[in-house]
């Protein structure tokens, strides 16, 4: 699944082909013809939450996709041969010069711009690791609430903080050196706030820079997959530490690096079990840490 900093680049892509431009066509899933009244609006912006897209029309309607594992967004020029079967395609949005093209895309929706604070899938989001206001009194607060759950599951939840998935919660855990298995109460605020700010980190070290203005400047060419090479994790040397590494040697103390699945949709969770050692939850006579 593509994680915040993946739909980070999609968005920033998308944006300067599609903000300001004017809907020449919408076509939408199942012959919903929701999409036609859009045409002759304004996109206004294109915006990033954690994994979900964001497309914003003048007139107070949003367009909101999650790619999950098998979505994807193009970005071509007007005329230039798709790289996949139309059939496949999700959202077809064209403007004058671009027609930007989802496939796949399990979650597909319109909504008003004013319910967003409400709605059941966005309105409960954590702070976003990208967004320039990231909130990190708030992101300790919403996961001191999980107090009980393990931290590999905690970390991952979208209502805690916005835009972690299985590849940076293994690699920030192992780099913090901390027990995905044990509950998030056997940690002080200050490991928890490290992580946090870990997670951070490793998220914008991979996104493109911002020039001397401050803009973020996109990928070149058109195409917008999800797959992205991985780097930052260890000062560039290597993309990942842990993920994806289960049976090899960790590349600090040379122990086999595990994979264990956690919660209800038994994610994968990589980590290396000599430098991450068990962490046991403080007995009822000793007091967690400070």
């Amino acid at each position: 699944m593509p994680e915040g900093d993946t739909l980070f680049r999609i968005a920033a892509a998308l944006g300067p082909a599609l903000e300001g431009a004017r809907v020449v066509a919408l076509e939408l899933p199942r012959s919903d013809r929701r999409g036609d009244r859009l045409v002759g609006r304004r996109v206004e912006r294109v915006e990033a939450r954690g994994k979900n897209l964001l497309i914003f029309f003048d007139e107070g309607t949003v367009l909101h996709t999650h790619l999950r594992m098998s979505g994807a967004w193009h970005l071509y020029r007007e005329g230039e041969r798709w790289k996949r079967s139309e059939a496949s395609a999700s959202v077809i949005l064209a403007v004058p010069g671009y027609v930007a093209v989802c496939f796949r895309a399990p979650i597909v929706r319109l909504l008003r711009a004013s319910s967003l604070r409400g709605d059941a899938l966005l309105g409960g989001l954590g702070p976003d690791l990208l967004a320039d206001g990231f909130d990190a009194a708030e992101a300790l607060r919403r996961l001191r609430a999980l107090d009980d759950v393990p931290l590999g599951v905690a970390i991952m939840d979208q209502r805690v903080v916005a835009g972690i998935g299985n590849v940076y919660k293994s690699e920030l855990l192992f780099r913090k050196r901390l027990d995905p298995f044990a509950p998030v109460r056997v940690y002080s605020d200050a490991e928890l706030s490290d992580m946090i700010e870990l997670g951070r980190r490793l998220l914008q070290a991979n996104v493109e820079p911002r020039d001397a203005a401050g803009t973020y400047r996109g990928p070149t060419g058109h195409y917008l997959y999800t797959r992205t090479t991985r780097t930052g994790f260890d000062r560039g040397r290597r993309p990942v530490s842990v993920y994806g590494r289960e049976g090899h040697a960790c590349y600090e103390c040379g122990a086999a690096v595990q994979m264990r699945r956690q919660g209800t949709m038994m994610r994968s969770t990589y980590f290396c079990p000599r430098c991450q050692p068990t962490r046991n939850a403080p007995s009822a006579a000793e007091p967690p840490p400070a």
